[in-house]
C-alpha cells in the first residue's frame, strides 16, 4: 500500500496524461495498472495466481489498495486507454468506480484513422512500438506457478 501512495505522490500526481489498463479473469479485475509516461507504470495486482486468491494479505489491505485505486481514478488528469468503454464499464459495475476525466481510446483513435486494420493491442503493439509480444508473457507466468504447483 505504501508503494501505491508513493507512486502516486511522486509520479501519477504530476502527470499530464495516464494510461490506464485493467486485466479481468473469473468475473473479476486481477490487476490494475497506471501508466504517467512511456518509462513509469505501477501495476496494482489483485489476484495471484500461485495463491489461488487474493494477492493482499488481508482483507483491510485488499480495500486499503481500492481506496488508492479509486483516488487514481477520481483525479483530474485526463486518462488514455485501449478498449476504454470495457474498462470504464466493468470498473464501474463491479466495483462502483467512477473514473474522472476519462479522454481519449487508442483503439478507437486507431479504428476512426484506418478502419480497415485490427484494432486489437496485440496488434497496434505490433504496428505502433518496438516491444514483443507481452501477451505471450501472461501464459509463461501461468506455466511457472502451474509447474510450482507440481
Amino acid at each position: 500500500i505504501h508503494d501505491i501512495w508513493g507512486f502516486f505522490d511522486e509520479h501519477i500526481r504530476r502527470a499530464r496524461t495516464l494510461s490506464v489498463d485493467i486485466e479481468t479473469a473469473a468475473e473479476q479485475i486481477t490487476c490494475i495498472g497506471f501508466a504517467p509516461s512511456h518509462d513509469k507504470a505501477l501495476v496494482v495486482p489483485f489476484t495471484h495466481p500461485g495463491r489461488g486468491g487474493s494477492y493482499w494479505a488481508t482483507l483491510s489491505d485488499e480495500l486499503a489498495a481500492w481506496d488508492a485505486v479509486r483516488a487514481i481514478l477520481g483525479t483530474g488528469i485526463p486518462k488514455l486507454f485501449q478498449n476504454g468503454l470495457y474498462d470504464l464499464h466493468y470498473i464501474w459495475r463491479r466495483y462502483g468506480i467512477r473514473v474522472n476525466a476519462a479522454g481519449e481510446d487508442t483503439m478507437l483513435l486507431h479504428h476512426a484513422l484506418l478502419p480497415e486494420c485490427e484494432k486489437g493491442l496485440g496488434f497496434l503493439g505490433s504496428v505502433y512500438t518496438n516491444e514483443p509480444a507481452w501477451k505471450l508473457m501472461r501464459k509463461r507466468v501461468k506455466e511457472h506457478f502451474k509447474k510450482e504447483d507440481e
